[in-house]
């Protein structure tokens, strides 16, 4: 099991080269890759790690699903709750409401390699290292999916032209955002959303913000608490600069962007293939999908296309 502290033990000493021999340690290999699920200890620090490095994933809905076909369905409904007469439940059948969303399971690969001067050390802090490492190279490659996924072989992002987020507001100018344009952004998203709102952008798109002023003089940007009208702005690079035709700015309820995981991390270690430059190799795969289920949770700010 994962989540014992042999598997523990036995996982972390075949990362550093030990052979490992025993048959519980084998039953978890993926017959397929050769590859072990992190222990249960160590996925904890690794998706708090990977949390660290992502802001997406940090205000996405994360939904395991570990035991589901290689196709699973999400439902989603806007619904009202209604009054009535005693018992009487009929006509609450609300099925017709639902709608379906096709999610599919993708495989997100990184190799880091490590000299087997510290590997054999037993100080050296193996687990931290290759948890650190391994999150920093995911959430990268996470976020910009996240983002500006085509949802071919990739997660479907938040900014794609047909599944993500509805255009709020277009921008007059392709190189200039107004106060009024900001202002009209997040009142195109529903108050339901804007309960829970947050503001994404990158840091080029930030500075240009932090310059307006309303007719009064004052800042739109709130350095104190570093929020746009009480609503907290997070910045990530993955999303475009201001440009021609650009979705530069994100708000909403990002919560309605699902994350979905299907297995823990899996880790494959390549001892000969780096053996002659005193390498090991960790090939480290995930398994997941992302979509905005509700895409008028989200709106954008585009930049005008002439």
């Amino acid at each position: 099991m994962v989540n014992s502290t042999a598997y523990y033990n036995d996982f972390w000493n075949e990362m550093r080269g030990v052979q490992v021999v025993t048959d519980s340690f084998y039953n978890n290999r993926e017959s397929k890759t050769n590859a072990y699920h992190l222990p249960e200890a160590s996925n904890r620090k690794y998706t708090a790690a990977l949390q660290e490095e992502s802001v997406v994933r940090q205000l996405a809905t994360v939904v395991n699903a570990t035991r589901s076909d290689s196709r699973i369905y999400a439902f989603d409904c806007e619904g009202q709750a209604e009054w009535g007469e005693g018992n009487d439940a009929e006509d609450m059948n609300n099925e017709g409401d639902f709608k379906r969303f096709d999610v599919q399971v993708y495989r997100l690969s990184e190799l880091v390699k490590l000299g087997t001067v510290f590997t054999s050390d037993q100080s050296f802090a193996i687990e931290n290292y290759v948890i650190r490492k391994m999150a920093r190279c995911f959430g990268s490659s996470e976020e910009q999916a996240f983002i500006n996924g085509t949802g071919v072989n990739q997660p479907t992002g938040i900014l794609h032209a047909t599944e993500g987020a509805e255009t709020g507001v277009t921008a007059e100018s392709d190189s200039a955002i107004s106060y009024d344009e900001i202002i009209k952004l997040y009142l195109s998203v529903d108050k339901k959303y804007r309960k829970h709102g947050t503001w994404i952008m990158n840091d080029e798109t930030a500075l240009a913000l932090r310059t307006l002023k309303d007719s009064a003089g004052n800042y739109l940007w709130k350095d104190s608490n570093e929020t746009i009208f009480s609503k907290p702005v997070q910045i990530v690079d993955s999303m475009p600069s201001i440009g021609k035709g650009q979705k530069v700015i994100a708000f909403g309820d990002f919560s309605n962007y699902w994350l979905v995981q299907r297995f823990p991390l899996t880790i494959r270690t390549l001892k000969e293939k780096f053996a002659m430059r005193g390498q090991v190799g960790y090939l480290g795969c995930e398994y997941l999908d992302g979509k905005l289920i509700r895409k008028d949770a989200v709106k954008v700010l585009q930049m005008a296309a002439d």
